[in-house]
Parts: structure tokens; C-alpha cells; sequence
């Protein structure tokens, strides 16, 4: 019955309380992201910031110049056509039809409290306990990027042309068989000392690396997993293959992969191990590919100098071993110049001098009076096979096996195999194994999110604590968090989508979310009171006029939502499950909030009333 001036002025007056503390908790939800570190800072801080200043200001807005236009546009007895009337009064009847049966039902809960509190209670635990232990997380989806990397290692003593004819067939095949392909690429062979990015990878006669661009995903019937497992089948074929690996994309979102550290000194029992290993996740059907990364051994000579031998004619390890290896490798001579250019000349044996044991023997060192002393007049040469390279962490040597996850598989599921294989493959006393790869990546997002969750939380009571001025009201308002993960953990078991770190966002997006109807709810109640009403008259009338506006929060975060969860375009794997979070989230906890957050009120506050009836009858 106000004029709209009025209507304005009282209507802001009453809300202001809701609104002011329903920013003030999503800023405390997004300001921690704005000051974590680690990973989540690295990742996150640009958001948090982004979504606190939008708060700031959309909260300016509604608190001042909605109200401004409300006075404005507003009018007292607004005219209604016929298609209005036409269109709006039957949504009217089926939303009053919902008040009266939803005030029927809350009349019910605030009536039998106990009945509600212990259910709702009892799903909980019940949701928990059945789906916590089964519970499948990954580190970030595998995302269609169109993009593979081919790594194809041939024997080691392949000759670059045989090498260059093998690549060549290979790639027509894959022209033929995969018709996506848009570009092609591959190279072989050593890169120039000149090639910085060349030289930056692992290059060799015997080793070829490809490139392929799939395109878009909208244009290609086939995802870019399933392509890469049609080259994996094919790489099996040729038994000339040492070691073929596919990867895809590359950063976040490329194939998830969990990698296995196997410790220890000695060369042949970590190889042993590892190729245990790695035979058995071969045999899962969580793995698709697995690649060890220690590389084929590589036969050398050595020269082991005799010291005795070495003092007998005047020389020393040092400048022995230096004129070797300028005798083999070559050492820089003279330049040579021509129009502006500069060349080495680099003088070493010719290679029908250095290719056996003999020839070897025979090379000559010079000692300090300019004798010539034969190398095997100062040693022994032997033949033998060493790793291409020697990998180290922690100051420890190790191996590690690298497994891909096949698809429709989960990052938890593929090391929880692993630990199994582990647990069977009796281990030995002196290695030892450690997880890392996208595993020890996601431990420590999940370890730093999970930090971020809990001082949220914290945050969020402090601040409703402080504008409801009691700690009885925001402690009801928070019983909605748990069901909050109670809808996520429905969301993910029905969708089939596995908890990641977008998901984790989502929850903390949620966090900020499910409160405010709460607030929304609470705040009304306590109005009622403080114009006479009881408990119970007062939480059945706000829980009634309270309905729609939570209702409208709802369905249009959830609606807004949609889309991100049930995309399937380019890149919408990234988002699925931040969607699938915040939809279902969202739709139980509010639900649980229009049922059990009235029936908790009713219970602390009805326990309020009669310890305040104690003291005046005292």
C-alpha cells in the first residue's frame, strides 16, 4: 500500500542487512584466491580478483541505483493488458499453488524438528559413506586440443636413411588411415650446432618426432584420443620399433599421465623393476601406453688407463684422456673464411681409423718430449653399454615409467593400479618408488585448495556473525554447506564426471552461493520476531514470502550454469565439471535449505526462548 517512492526507501531498508551480507561472504569466498600461493595463487588469483570487484560494484548498484529507478518506473496500480494476464496469471496460480503447499510442509518440518534434522542428517552420512571411498578424482580433463606429438626411436645403430624411408612410409600410412589429419610434420637426424631449439630436444639418426594437426574438433567425427590410440595400434605393427610414444596436446588439458620414480644405485635391478612395472601396466586396462625413460643402452668404448704405465711414459689421466678424445671426437684446428663465413676444420682420425678395438689401440698420444706412445701401451679397451643418459632427483639416480590414462579412465583409478602393482612386485630393500607426474600435481592443487575451502569457511561465519550480531543465526545458515557437497558428490556419481580442480572451484564458488539464501531466509525471520511473532509463526511466514526470491537465485545460477556443464564444443571439457559442480550443488543445498535450515532455527531458537523464560522466572 506504499507509494512507490516509499516502497523504494522501506524495501532497502529492510533487504539492505541481506544484501550487504551476502557480498561481504562471496567477498570472503573470492579474496583468498586473491592471496593464495603455490599453484592455486598462480592460477586463480586473476579470478578471485575479477569476481570481487564485480561483487563491489553490482552491490553498489543494487543498493542505490535499482532502488533509484524502482521510485522511478514503479507505480501503485500498474495497468495490465491481456497478454499479460494471458501469459502471467497461470505462472501466478502454480507459483501461489507452491507457496501454500511449501508453507504446509514447513509448517510440518518446524513442527516434527527432529524427524527432519536426523533424516537430512542421515542421507549425509549415508551419500558420504557410499560414495567417498569410490570417489574418482583427476587433476584436469583430458580436452580435445586437435594437436599429437608422435616420438618414434628406431634401433640405435639405424642409419640416418634408413631412418628418413621408414618416416616417410609411416606418415603416408597415417595420411591414409586418418583422414583428420590436416598437417603433418616430422623430422629426423641431428639438428646443427646452430639450432638452439633443435639441439634443446632429444635428436639422434634413429630417432623420429611428428607433428599432427587435427583441426578443429566440431569438424572431425573422431576425438583426438581415439586417434592417438589408432597410431599406438599401428606402432605396435613394426617390431623395428624400439620405442613409440603419442602424446596429446601438451599443458593442461593434454592426456592425463601418472609417472612412477623407481630409486636406487644399481643399474640392472631398477631396470628390472621397471620393466616389471611397466609390463603389468601394460596388461591394465587403465593404461593405453606406457613409456620407461631410460633410453636403450648404447654401446661404447672405453679406455681404462693404467696409472703405472701412465708415470712410465710421462703422462697423466688428464692429458691422456684429452688427446683420446681429440683423436675420436676432433678438436678445432683452423677456420676457414670465405665471403664473410667462418668454418671450423676440425681434425680427428679418419673413421677406417676408429671404428674397432684395434684401431683404437693403435692411436698415438704424444707425452711431454714429443715420443708417440700407442694407446694400448697405456691401458686397456673395452667394450661396453651405458644409458644414454643418467637421470638424478634428490640426488639419487632413478628411472620413471610413464603411463597414459586410457579414456573414460580416472587419474584416481590408475594409481590406485599402480600402488597395486607396486604392492605385488616385491619391492627390493634398497629401491624404493614415488609417484609424481599429474598425481603429485593434483596433491598439491588439492592440498592447496582444501586450505583455501576451511579458511573460506571461517571467513564466511566471522563476517555473518558480525552483521547478524549473534553466532546462533550464521551456524544455522551453515548447515547448508554440507549438502552443498552432498549435490556435488550426486552430480559427479550421475554424470559420470570425476572431482578435479575445476571442480574444486566450482565448490568454492558454492561456498559463497548457498548461503545467501539462507541469509535471505534467516534475515526474514528475524524480522518477523521483532514485529511479535513466535518461532514458529515467524519461520512458516518468511519461509512463504522468502520463497520466490530464492527460487529466482536459484534457477538463475543453475540456468546460467546449464550450459557450461552439458557443452560439448571445442574446449568444453575444461568446463564440465566446474558446471555439473555448481548446477547440482546448488539445487540440493537449496532444497536442504528451504527444509532443514527452518526446522534448525526452529530448534536453537526454541531453546533460546526457554532459557530466556528461565531467567525471568528466576
Amino acid at each position: 500500500g506504499e507509494k512507490p517512492k516509499e516502497a523504494a526507501v522501506h524495501g532497502t531498508s529492510e533487504v539492505g542487512i541481506s544484501v550487504i551480507a551476502s557480498t561481504l561472504t562471496m567477498l570472503c569466498v573470492f579474496l583468498p584466491l586473491t592471496m593464495a600461493t603455490g599453484m592455486a595463487g598462480i592460477m586463480f588469483k586473476q579470478l578471485g580478483w575479477i569476481v570481487a570487484i564485480i561483487m563491489i560494484i553490482s552491490t553498489t548498484a543494487a543498493l542505490t541505483l535499482v532502488p533509484m529507478l524502482c521510485s522511478l518506473f514503479l507505480t501503485s496500480k500498474p495497468k495490465t493488458g491481456r497478454l499479460h494476464t494471458m501469459l502471467f496469471t497461470p505462472i501466478e496460480k502454480v507459483l501461489n499453488w507452491i507457496s501454500t503447499k511449501y508453507s504446509n510442509i514447513i509448517a510440518w518440518c518446524v513442527v516434527h524438528r527432529k524427524t527432519v534434522v536426523f533424516s537430512a542428517f542421515g542421507i549425509l552420512i549415508l551419500v558420504f559413506a557410499l560414495y567417498i571411498p569410490t570417489m574418482k578424482t583427476e587433476y584436469f580433463p583430458n580436452s580435445d586440443a586437435g594437436r599429437l606429438s608422435v616420438s618414434i626411436q628406431l634401433p640405435v645403430s639405424t642409419q640416418q636413411s634408413v631412418t628418413a624411408e621408414f618416416a616417410k612410409d609411416f606418415a603416408e600410412r597415417l595420411k591414409r588411415e586418418i583422414p583428420e589429419i590436416k598437417v603433418l610434420q616430422y623430422r629426423y637426424g641431428q639438428p646443427s650446432s646452430d639450432n638452439v631449439f633443435g639441439t634443446m630436444n632429444t635428436n639422434g639418426d634413429y630417432i623420429i618426432s611428428m607433428n599432427i594437426n587435427l583441426g578443429s574438433m566440431e569438424d572431425r567425427d573422431r576425438s583426438s584420443t581415439e586417434i592417438a590410440e589408432i597410431i599406438r595400434k599401428d606402432l605396435k605393427e613394426y617390431p623395428e620399433i624400439k620405442k613409440g610414444t603419442v602424446s596429446e596436446g601438451g599443458g593442461m588439458g593434454g592426456g592425463a599421465s601418472v609417472v612412477l620414480e623407481v630409486y636406487g644405485y644399481d643399474f640392472d635391478e631398477t631396470d628390472r623393476l621397471a620393466s616389471l612395472i611397466r609390463n603389468e601396466m601394460l596388461a591394465d586396462e587403465n593404461f593405453s601406453q606406457v613409456v620407461l625413460s631410460r633410453d636403450d643402452y648404447t654401446p661404447e668404448y672405453l679406455v681404462d688407463f693404467d696409472r703405472t704405465k701412465l708415470a712410465l711414459h710421462g703422462l697423466n689421466s688428464t692429458t691422456a684422456a684429452a688427446a683420446f678424445s681429440s683423436a675420436m671426437s676432433g678438436s678445432v684446428g683452423s677456420f676457414y673464411r670465405e665471403e664473410g663465413e667462418e668454418y671450423n676444420i676440425r681434425v680427428r682420425y679418419g673413421k677406417e681409423f676408429r671404428r674397432s678395438i684395434e684401431d683404437i689401440e693403435n692411436i698415438v698420444v704424444y707425452n711431454g718430449m714429443g715420443r708417440p706412445v700407442r694407446i694400448k701401451d697405456l691401458g686397456t679397451v673395452v667394450e661396453a653399454k651405458i644409458p644414454p643418459t643418467i637421470e638424478r632427483k634428490n640426488r639419487e639416480r632413478y628411472i620413471s615409467v610413464t603411463g597414459i590414462i586410457s579414456k573414460g579412465k580416472a587419474l584416481s583409478e590408475a594409481v590406485e593400479a599402480i600402488n597395486t602393482i607396486v604392492d605385488e612386485a616385491d619391492l627390493p630393500g634398497n629401491l624404493s618408488t614415488v609417484m609424481s607426474g599429474d598425481f603429485e600435481d593434483q596433491q598439491s592443487m588439492f592440498r592447496d585448495l582444501l586450505i583455501l575451502i576451511v579458511l573460506i569457511v571461517i571467513l564466511v561465519y566471522m563476517v555473518m556473525a558480525s552483521q547478524f550480531e549473534s553466532f546462533m543465526s550464521p551456524f544455522v545458515i551453515m548447515f547448508s554447506v554440507p549438502f552443498a557437497f552432498v549435490g556435488v558428490l550426486l552430480g559427479n556419481w550421475i554424470t559420470g564426471t570425476a572431482l578435479g580442480v575445476m571442480g574444486m572451484i566450482g565448490i568454492i564458488i558454492l561456498l559463497g552461493i548457498v548461503v545467501k539464501n539462507g541469509i535471505v531466509l534467516i534475515d526474514y525471520t528475524i524480522l518477523m520476531r521483532e514485529r511479535g511473532m513466535n518461532v514458529i509463526d515467524a519461520m512458516v511466514t518468511a519461509a512463504r514470502s522468502r520463497l520466490r526470491p530464492i527460487l529466482m537465485t536459484t534457477l538463475t545460477t543453475v540456468l546460467g550454469m546449464l550450459p557450461m556443464a552439458l557443452g560439448r564444443g571445442e574446449g568444453a571439457e575444461m568446463w564440465n565439471s566446474l558446471g555439473v559442480t555448481v548446477c547440482w550443488g546448488l539445487t540440493i543445498s537449496t532444497l536442504v535449505t528451504l527444509v532443514l535450515i527452518p526446522s534448525v532455527y526452529c530448534v536453537f531458537a526454541t531453546r533460546q526462548e526457554k532459557r530466556k523464560m528461565k531467567k525471568i522466572g528466576k
